[in-house]
């Protein structure tokens, strides 16, 4: 997920990822997204009213925010929620229909572990939980706000999964939001969530150059889908191959080069980054709303 990070509020930064788009705002430059995003501020009205705007820093370019989700976020990030962390939780079900036990990693931004709750099928490993071969666990997330990312492995619970790509693991990217954020539109408890495959160093410009050739190899070692309450939404699976470029995606991950998602045929997963326009109107990325169960299914082959 593109998340920029010199934001106030985590929650206005998740936002921001999936809807530049729709306040019509673009990084222009040859700064790389991650540079780019760190020149945005968020404007506060000083005047009681709703003239929220994003500045460039390096251009001085003031953007207002008319998308009214996004002033929703913008509103709750400049008043300061005080977000109840203790009640706010968002279920989780991790499946393991690999042959052999998967040891799985919650990582919060920063590298610290993630505030989670190991439930039942969950056998607490480290920082992590191993989950036998074809068993279900069942965990619930505290909904902060916070940046997150789920990972795994077949030896170890990951350490960090904030260092996936490097590690060339499958990222599954999350924010769990309480319902007195806005970036749940009042349907209560929230998770937005995304797959991840981007290698280490590849950029927008890069993959329009040549499909992210040498950067790093695909941040993937196992199959996941991922579903909102009964429907899933996205399936990223191997064997990896050249279909997509020369850094071993997987093949049946769907058509990174498409403008819509979650088919066999669309966007499902995050193969570059997509944060500058065109891309950015057409990210793999969405919400489970009204405290839906988020399930993470590590699939069988390769």
């Amino acid at each position: 997920m593109r998340v920029p990070k010199s934001l106030t509020n985590t929650a206005l930064s998740f936002a921001l990822a999936i809807g530049l788009a729709a306040t019509g705002l673009g990084l222009a430059g040859s700064l790389s997204p991650a540079a780019a995003a760190k020149e945005l501020k968020l404007i506060c009205p000083t005047d009681g009213g709703d003239g929220y705007a994003f500045k460039d820093q390096r251009t001085k370019e003031t953007t207002p925010i008319r998308d009214p989700q996004l002033k929703a976020i913008a509103e709750r990030a400049c008043k300061g929620p005080k977000l109840d962390s203790t009640d706010a939780t968002g279920p989780v079900k991790i499946v393991n229909k690999q042959s052999v036990p998967i040891y799985v990693g919650f990582t919060a931004s920063g590298g610290t572990p993630g505030s989670i709750t190991w439930g039942s099928g969950c056998s607490k490993s480290g920082n992590g939980a191993k989950i036998a071969a074809g068993a279900t666990c069942q965990a619930s997330v505290t909904a902060d706000g916070t940046s997150t990312r789920f990972c795994a492995d077949t030896d170890a619970v990951p350490s960090n999964c904030f260092e996936a790509q490097q590690n060339h693991q499958t990222m599954i990217e999350t924010n769990f939001e309480p319902a007195s954020n806005g970036g749940c539109f009042n349907q209560g408890n929230c998770v937005w969530f995304d797959i991840s495959l981007i290698p280490s160093t590849c950029t927008d410009q890069l993959w329009d150059e040549n499909q992210c050739a040498n950067t790093g190899g695909a941040s993937y070692n196992l199959p996941v889908s991922v579903a909102c309450g009964s429907s899933t939404v996205y399936t990223c699976q191997g064997p990896v191959s050249g279909a997509w470029g020369p850094e071993n995606y997987p093949s049946k991950c769907g058509n990174p080069d498409a403008t819509c998602q979650s088919s066999a045929n669309c966007q499902n997963a995050y193969f570059y980054p997509m944060f500058d326009p065109p891309e950015n109107a057409y990210q793999p990325n969405t919400v489970c709303t009204a405290a839906q169960t988020l399930t993470i299914t590590f699939l069988a082959g390769e």
